[in-house]
């Protein structure tokens, strides 16, 4: 697979993310690294959801 290929893939199952699930992900990270990368896709997700939101005038 390529770079380009796994990136695209990875960014479709970061924008799945479920919420719930975070503080396991969290638990279950490795280093402090792989615990940073969950905390900065959560924000991201989070973001790009509330983005949406905004643009929808729903809030």
């Amino acid at each position: 697979m390529s770079n380009e290929n796994a990136i695209h893939e990875l960014f479709e199952q970061c924008m799945t993310i479920n919420f719930d699930e975070t503080h396991i992900l969290l638990e279950k990270a490795k280093t402090k690294e792989e615990k940073e990368f969950v905390r900065l896709v959560t924000d991201f997700v989070l973001q790009q959801r509330q983005k949406k939101v905004i643009a929808e005038k729903r809030f």
